[in-house]
């Protein structure tokens, strides 16, 4: 069984509009929750393209993880997901 959830009567100059707070809260909160998934997701990938750039131009894994203060399991595991 859903629970009820009574409808917030939200008043605008135009009419007045009903609106469930409970399902503005979800909308929101899984709009925050994809918006911090993409700038996640866009991170790593920045990271393994200068990786991988690295990478190509003959740097090794340790130097790589020497000179941005990581871990080498780190930055093989991010190049093994591709």
């Amino acid at each position: 069984m859903s629970a009820h959830v009574a409808p917030i009567l939200y008043k605008s100059e135009k009419r007045d509009v009903k609106v469930c707070r409970a399902l503005d809260e979800m909308f929101e909160e899984s709009t925050n929750k994809g918006i911090q998934m993409g700038i996640k997701q866009g991170i790593e990938l920045n990271q393994l393209e200068v990786y991988q750039t690295m990478l190509d131009k003959g740097f090794s894994v340790k130097a790589i993880a020497s000179i941005f203060s990581v871990s080498e399991e780190s930055i093989k595991t991010l190049l093994m997901r591709t």
